[in-house]
């Protein structure tokens, strides 16, 4: 299992989701299903996904929950479930996909607090984070030819009072429905955005939510109207994705290895767009391209390292199961990679196909930027090729025991074990600590070693610097006894993400909310061609603030309602515990803003060395 870089998805493990089910459904039994599903089958085990192999339908568990953050690049994410409250993360693997307005999507296309169903396979350690797929309100509805006639409307009330229908089955009445809305729902009709007072009765509506949890129904987000809409909204959203996997490619799978001939299954989780739209370049006797990817579906040099091949044969599969798009291919190739091997991940690029690098931060190799080149090169090494670290890692090597640290030597890179909690006790004199773990609460006593070092604001610091209350990443060993005691780093969220030259981009303010949405942002990077570019975001998230977050800009306090939109932003936070979702503490705006602090902080400690 590989863990997200980024400091607001980085955790110790992905915490599994409390599961129950009702009586009468534990006692359903489904001999169509040899494993346990959501609706049955409660005495069997849950299926557990195998190699190359697609997991079956029904083989998962169903959570609706709302998306608070997403790593585009390591196709990562959290949602905090609808009847909880709690967070979970989700990673995606290859296969998996995003559903959104009854089309493929990528992560990127979906907007924050979003509303979606999520369809969560065991990921082998008995926590359900591995997904399979997930599925706003609109795809729910649309894919099952649902729709909603408008029966009456009341503003004054935030309510529409509908009947549910589904119009190509003849089924006029499926039962009532109230939908609530509020000044920020969005209504769209044709390409136009209009207004609420603009609904009439007997309109035909699909709508998203935000804000389900077990007190509320939540809130739309969004209503189209009209069949037209509906389609042209789902045309314009699969087109949007075809234009990317045609940049990127199609990935897929290797079967198997024969001569110089790879047989690919390619991902898809709507089978007859996939043939419509590429079924044409994937025919035999057609050029393609293909390279090696990563679980993560990242390539390294596609224009560079890409082996031009001929598709020799295509055959259909069977599609009962996620990710699964009904297409395999034999490919010829003229030389054998050494990443074309069975279990592998590539893409294809189809006939015709523009083959470019990846922007700076997607792929997995990025020589020639200037930025954290190192860093990121260490991390796809560890990931990607685990068998070259003789320990255990974040990363890999499982089987494998954690390094053991030394006295006197600075431990290897990506030997230690990163862990994210909240400050909460220091001894100065003692260089000891304590802090609570996010969501779990556990208490961690930990000693900071000789030779160890502490970041805050992204300088030098000491452990009392660091405010009560502050989440930070730990990088632990273990002691004798094997517990994870010793921190040889200790680092804040702003120093986290200021190493990694990336900043929050504010992309929405929802201060009415307690809600900051921003977009993870890299500084300008230097291209192949010299020239400095402003690379797309890496991710996004929502930032929640309370009356007590603090703002900073220049050397001053200013108020939350100072903040706009394109702010960049750096900013501390507290963990996530159970009821108390985790906040900001204190946010600092601007780039000046930024590098004040950090030499605010340096002087502070060599202040205090003299």
């Amino acid at each position: 299992m590989t863990f997200p870089r980024s400091f607001l998805l980085l955790s110790v493990v992905l915490w599994p989701v409390s599961l129950t089910l009702a009586a009468d459904d534990a006692a359903k039994t489904d001999p169509r299903y040899p494993f346990r599903t959501d609706f049955a089958n409660a005495n069997l085990p849950w299926y557990q996904p195998k190699p190359l192999e697609f997991p079956p339908h029904h083989s998962d568990r169903r959570i609706n929950g709302e998306l608070i953050s997403a790593d585009f690049i390591h196709r990562t994410g959290q949602f905090r479930v609808s009847k909880t409250g709690e967070v979970v993360e989700f990673f995606m693997p290859p296969y998996a996909s995003v559903h959104f307005l009854k089309a493929e999507a990528d992560l990127r296309d979906v907007p924050l607090g979003t509303d979606f169903l999520f369809f969560l396979n065991d990921d082998g350690h008995g926590n359900f984070t591995r997904l399979a797929t997930m599925q706003d309100q609109f795809s729910i509805d649309a894919g099952h030819s649902f729709s909603y006639k408008l029966d009456e409307v009341k503003l004054g009330e935030g309510k529409l009072l509908a009947t549910k229908q589904s119009i190509p089955k003849n089924q006029p009445d499926l039962g009532k429905a109230e939908l609530h809305v509020n000044a920020a729902t969005r209504v769209w009709k044709d390409d136009q955005q209009i207004k609420l007072e603009d609904l009439k009765p007997g309109d035909e509506l699909l709508y998203d939510l935000t804000g389900r949890s077990a007190s509320s129904p939540g809130v739309c987000t969004d209503i189209w109207v009209g069949a037209e809409t509906h389609q042209k909204v789902t045309e314009a959203q699969t087109a949007k994705f075809a234009e990317r996997v045609k940049k990127l490619g199609l990935p897929g799978w290797i079967n198997k290895t024969e001569g110089n001939k790879v047989t690919v299954t390619l991902f898809s989780d709507d089978v007859p767009t996939f043939k419509k739209t590429y079924a044409d370049d994937l025919a035999v006797g057609k050029d393609v391209a293909l390279c090696v990817a990563n679980e993560e579906l990242r390539t390294w040099n596609p224009p560079v390292d890409k082996e031009k091949s001929s598709i020799v044969e295509v055959s259909k599969v069977p599609t009962e199961s996620y990710g699964c798009s009904g297409t395999q291919v034999v490919i010829q190739v003229a030389y054998m990679l050494e990443g074309f091997r069975r279990g592998r991940v590539v893409r294809v690029f189809g006939s015709g196909w523009t083959i470019k690098d990846p922007p700076y931060g997607q792929g997995l190799m990025n020589y020639g930027y200037r930025g954290p080149t190192n860093s990121e090169i260490q991390e796809n090494t560890a990931k990607e090729y685990p068998l070259q670290y003789p320990y255990r890692t974040d990363y890999g090597n499982d089987t494998l025991p954690w390094f053991k640290l030394k006295p006197g030597q600075k431990p290897p890179q990506y030997s230690e074990h990163r862990v994210l909690g909240e400050l909460v006790k220091v001894d100065a004199e003692k260089h000891t600590c304590q802090f609570r773990t996010d969501r779990t609460g556990e208490t961690v006593e930990f000693t900071l070693v000789p030779g160890g070092s502490v970041q805050y604001l992204n300088a030098n610091a000491t452990l009392a610097d660091i405010p009560i209350g502050t989440r930070c990443t730990f990088g632990l060993y273990q002691d004798h006894n094997g517990a994870f005691s010793q921190a040889w780093t200790v680092s804040d969220d702003f120093s986290h993400l200021a190493s990694q030259n990336t900043t929050l981009r504010v992309t929405a303010l929802k201060l009415d909310q307690g809600r900051i949405d921003v977009g993870w942002q890299l500084t300008k990077m230097k291209n192949y061609n010299g020239d400095m570019e402003l690379e797309p975001d890496l991710g996004q998230s929502i930032l929640l603030v309370t009356p007590e977050t603090r703002v900073w800009k220049g050397d001053k306090q200013v108020k939350l309602t100072d903040l706009a939109v394109g702010d960049l932003l750096l900013v501390d936070r507290t963990s996530e515990q159970s009821g108390q979702p985790a906040h900001c503490t204190d946010i600092w705006i601007g780039e000046d803003t930024h590098k004040a602090a950090t030499e605010q902080q340096a002087k502070k400690l060599a202040t205090a060395k003299k």
